[in-house]
């Protein structure tokens, strides 16, 4: 029989894994660079979430295609991600139209259904942010679009 404290510590980790509390917002890492364009998602939450951007020639980079620009996996490892923030950088970006996507394919602890993100985008020192809410096993190909000169 668990003990009272227990059970209590318990309810608390059920409730903050997505049962009436939403997560804290995570604020992302700096930029890797002052120049060129780097593409940060991240989140506060013990959840996968997966960063694709899609360059003027429609090539997407992301977990499974790096290309030499997307960063580590944020995978569910041992219960939790691996980090909470995954990044894609650019040192000479081609111009055109950018367009960034974010999908949700693994809660690693928990019921979670749904996580606020951070998307923030760092280009030539100029710095661009906007949030949203990644929904469990849904993937939005367009969360932002952007163009570079």
């Amino acid at each position: 029989m668990l003990g009272r404290a227990m059970r209590w510590i318990l309810l608390i980790a059920a409730v903050s894994c997505g049962r009436g509390v939403v997560p804290r917002m995570a604020a992302p890492p700096p930029p890797a660079e002052a120049q060129g364009l780097t593409v940060t998602l991240a989140w506060d939450a013990p959840v996968d979430l997966d960063l694709y951007v899609t360059d003027p020639a429609w090539a997407t980079v992301y977990y499974a295609r790096r290309a030499g620009h997307m960063g580590d996996d944020a995978r569910c490892l041992a219960g939790g991600p691996s980090a909470r923030w995954e990044r894609a950088r650019w040192t000479a970006p081609p111009p055109g139209r950018y367009r960034v996507g974010v999908d949700f394919p693994e809660a690693c602890a928990g019921d979670v259904e749904s996580v606020p993100f951070r998307l923030v985008v760092d280009r030539d020192g100029t710095r661009r942010e906007t949030t949203g809410t990644a929904r469990f096993r849904q993937r939005r190909p367009a969360v932002l679009e952007f163009a570079v000169p």
